[in-house]
């Protein structure tokens, strides 16, 4: 029996190499990277400050203890400059600044009320210096969503979703708020959207839009779910953006938000969540994939069978989460090592034949790529190449650098995907053999 027992320890410990040197050699496209209070590089955002005070002259609140930087690999994101207290208000947007709901009791309806709000941002983007949101609009950066892309750069997804709705927010578009992405321009009484505003329009409000429409400031913060700090709420004069955690002295564990108390660290990022989100439709709303919790499915081309799986830090992953565990996943704000620890939980929980046909779902899907892992990072590399070389010719064309981004994008994800794919197969086939091992010994003690 302990013989047995040192064995399975032993196949765990081998386990856990073998899931750090998958997921130290995996590309992955987070959310945002950790940072000094600089960004790492000094890149701070010199139109932040011009930002706030344009909140502030209109009304708003903005602590002053957070700025705008962004990291080496140019994500932008909000951090702290000094230590900020759980409870704190963050910002404060009044409805006047806000580009959809105009008050608690006017709120931004589905359909109709997000046409109106995309058709009055492309205005006011067409109106340039002239507009109120002038400072709010010209400061947005948007990402080259799946939509944008041509058909070289979608082939490079290889099948995978998105690749099946690309165009899924183009289509509701032209189908519910006038077609064609044709609007009404206030400023010259065009209809067509020659100017592009009407797309840019669009892509910010898939992109950068909360609950109650565009909120200035508020779309800087990135999104995390497994780190998420802070959170939005409606009160009557407008909208407010507070960091969560229990206050101090608070011994109620379902106050604020559930969550335990936290001080916000000298250099520590800010996110909030936009929500618990499959992968492909992260990737297809806001271009990225997190690191951590990031939800994937895939169904089975021989069973027709669907399965999920929530990959952790480490590579630890919740093999056909439930409900409530993704509720948990939400309402919680834990370390990553007890996000772990649940998770294992949770697949321990699983049967061997449940294990089973998961792992060998997940191989017959890794089998139907055209690639490889190891062939996509050398093809990546290529890409790399080609767009470092495509960046220092002047003659280069702003389409061809685009071309060349959405394809690294788009191999950069499948190289999220079957990474995740390998290292819960990992996972699940040394649970597979833990099992085994315990069940033998039990038969063999009876």
């Amino acid at each position: 029996m302990t013989t047995q027992l040192l064995h399975s320890l032993h196949l765990r410990i081998g386990f856990i190499i073998k899931i750090i040197t998958v997921i130290t050699s995996c590309t992955l496209i987070g959310a945002s990277a950790s940072a000094s209070p600089t960004g790492g590089n000094g890149n701070e955002d010199e139109g932040f400050a011009k930002l706030v005070s344009w909140m502030k002259l209109h009304g708003g609140r903005v602590d002053s203890r957070i700025n705008v930087t962004a990291t080496d690999n140019g994500i932008r994101g909000v951090y702290a400059l000094s230590s900020i207290e759980p409870g704190t208000e963050l910002l404060f947007c009044p409805w006047n600044l806000i580009i959809g709901s105009t008050s608690v009791q006017n709120q931004m309806q589905k359909g109709d009320g997000m046409c109106t709000v995309v058709q009055r941002m492309a205005d006011e983007i067409r109106l340039g210096e002239q507009s109120l949101w002038h400072p709010y609009l010209n400061h947005i950066e948007l990402p080259r969503l799946a939509a944008n892309w041509d058909s070289s750069a979608l082939a490079e997804l290889q099948g995978l979703s998105p690749i099946q709705d690309a165009t899924r927010h183009v289509q509701w578009f032209r189908q519910n708020c006038g077609g064609d992405l044709m609007m009404n321009n206030a400023a010259n009484g065009d209809d067509h959207d020659d100017d592009g505003a009407a797309m840019r329009s669009l892509v910010a409000f898939i992109s950068r839009a909360s609950e109650v429409g565009m909120i200035p400031i508020y779309d800087l913060f990135n999104h995390h779910n497994g780190k998420r700090n802070a959170k939005l709420s409606i009160v009557e004069d407008g909208v407010r953006l507070v960091t969560v955690g229990k206050v101090e002295g608070d011994d109620d564990d379902n106050n604020n938000d559930g969550r335990r108390n936290h001080t916000i660290r000298r250099g520590e990022q800010l996110y909030i969540s936009y929500g618990l989100k499959t992968s492909s439709n992260m990737y297809r709303d806001y271009a990225f994939v997190e690191d951590w919790p990031s939800c994937w499915n895939f169904a089975d081309s021989t069973t027709g069978d669907n399965y999920a799986f929530v990959s952790f830090e480490k590579g630890i992953a919740a093999i056909n989460p439930s409900a409530d565990f993704l509720r948990y996943i939400v309402q919680s704000n834990e370390s990553p090592e007890e996000y772990e620890e649940s998770a294992g939980w949770y697949s321990e929980s699983l049967s061997v034949v449940d294990l089973e046909r998961f792992v060998g779902a997940v191989r017959s899907r890794l089998g139907e790529f055209a690639t490889t892992l190891g062939e996509d990072r050398k093809l990546l590399f290529a890409e790399e190449q080609a767009l470092l070389v495509a960046s220092s010719m002047s003659s280069s064309s702003g389409d061809s650098t685009n071309r060349i981004e959405d394809v690294l994008s788009a191999m950069n994800y499948r190289i999220a995907f079957k990474s995740a794919l390998t290292s819960s197969y990992i996972y699940a086939e040394s649970m597979v053999a833990t099992k085994t091992i315990e069940n033998d010994a039990i038969k063999q003690e009876l």
